[in-house]
């Protein structure tokens, strides 16, 4: 005989708490989440007033896990791992195929301009290809987890993402990185930008939370040739980024093709090849191991094949 409890958390408390127990940052974790931190941290609440066990400190300076933290954070995810792993066989053998053939969704990383590059802008503007579904615009580590959660299919993300059982990761060329400069800045003179040539004004740079791997090749990097200005976190509008350079609040870093964007009082600036090509953003595309559907996979391949031609 079934019984029924109400005494049980929702997938989506068990989501939030994992992007919580994963980042140990509630601000990341909610943009993560595409939600804010007031409804997360009461979904936090919720749980452990639910199991009566304190999962999650937090003061000031740091968040960690408790005991009962760890263990629960393995337990979550095992149980949404099976969840997900049941319905992706529930649909495999009982979905409408001819209903659902077609519907890919699609994501793509902000960092990029796609409109300069002519294959893949092409490709992403054919209405053949999109079938008429909007494709979806967000931080790579945003993409990454609805490919993961099911609610997209495939992502364009930029330098992301570690190789894992049940995500389907390949390269698929890279951008070079520029140089934004004030107008008025001396290096502005130049054809080429280094690093010393940026002297000690602000970089205008990301938090690590937001790309640990990329963040920490670029550390590698500024290290070895080194590159201590100080830094201030980067608005998330490129917009707003470029009025801060051009109103000489610091300098910045981007990927080249980004330089399409005009704005008064700002220049832009190549690097040296080298040192172009060590902070150069790799372009991945991203989609689920176990995806068996041919619409899925043949624009996966697409993809691969426009950005393999890209012109540089």
């Amino acid at each position: 005989m079934l019984t029924l409890s109400r005494h049980l958390p929702s997938t989506r408390t068990l989501q939030c708490y994992l992007a919580v127990a994963q980042e140990l940052n509630f601000r990341s974790a909610a943009e993560l989440l595409n939600m804010s931190q007031p409804p997360l941290s009461r979904q936090i609440q919720g749980l452990e007033d639910l199991l009566r066990v304190q999962l999650i400190q937090r003061d000031t300076r740091r968040v960690s896990l408790t005991p009962a933290g760890e263990a629960f954070k393995i337990e979550a995810h095992k149980f949404l791992v099976g969840l997900d792993l049941a319905v992706q066989e529930m649909t495999r053998q009982f979905h409408d195929e001819h209903a659902a053939a077609d519907i890919v969704r699609m994501g793509l990383t902000r960092v990029i301009n796609y409109s300069m590059i002519p294959r893949l802008s092409a490709l992403l503007n054919d209405p053949g290809f999109a079938k008429g579904r909007p494709l979806e615009r967000a931080m790579s580590r945003q993409l990454v987890e609805r490919v993961r959660r099911g609610e997209l299919d495939i992502a364009i993300v930029g330098d992301i993402v570690a190789p894992a059982e049940d995500l389907r990761v390949e390269s698929a060329g890279c951008e070079p990185m520029i140089a934004i400069l004030p107008e008025r800045h001396p290096a502005a003179a130049k054809t080429v930008v280094g690093l010393d040539d940026l002297g000690e004004m602000p970089l205008f740079w990301f938090s690590r939370t937001d790309n640990p791997a990329f963040y920490d090749k670029c550390e590698r990097t500024f290290k070895h040739y080194g590159y201590t200005a100080p830094r201030r976190l980067e608005p998330k509008d490129f917009a707003m980024l470029l009025a801060g350079v051009a109103a000489g609040e610091g300098v910045a870093l981007c990927p080249e093709s980004m330089q399409a964007t005009s704005h008064i009082g700002v220049a832009y600036r190549p690097l040296p090849a080298k040192l172009a090509q060590q902070l150069a953003i790799e372009m991945q595309i991203v989609s689920r191991a176990r995806e068996t559907r041919p619409a899925v996979l043949d624009q996966v391949e697409a993809l691969r094949a426009a950005l393999a031609n890209a012109a540089p």
